[in-house]
């Protein structure tokens, strides 16, 4: 009871980590947008669409 009780835990702790790393790097292409060049702010903003695909297809779609 007590390793089920501590597998979710640590799931919503990766998941919290997780979209936290997804702020961040959104929060960085918008300041390379508005501060560099739009053309960083356009690749940023891509790869963060692509890496929340990745992220909501390895965490919810594709069970194990």
């Amino acid at each position: 009871m007590r390793t089920m009780a501590t597998r979710i835990v640590w799931k919503v702790l990766a998941h919290a980590a997780i979209i936290a790393a997804l702020y961040v790097a959104f929060s960085i292409a918008l300041a390379l947008g508005l501060q560099v060049h739009p053309m960083f702010g356009n690749l940023g903003l891509a790869m963060v669409a692509v890496l929340c695909g990745v992220y909501v297809y390895l965490g919810f779609i594709r069970r194990r």
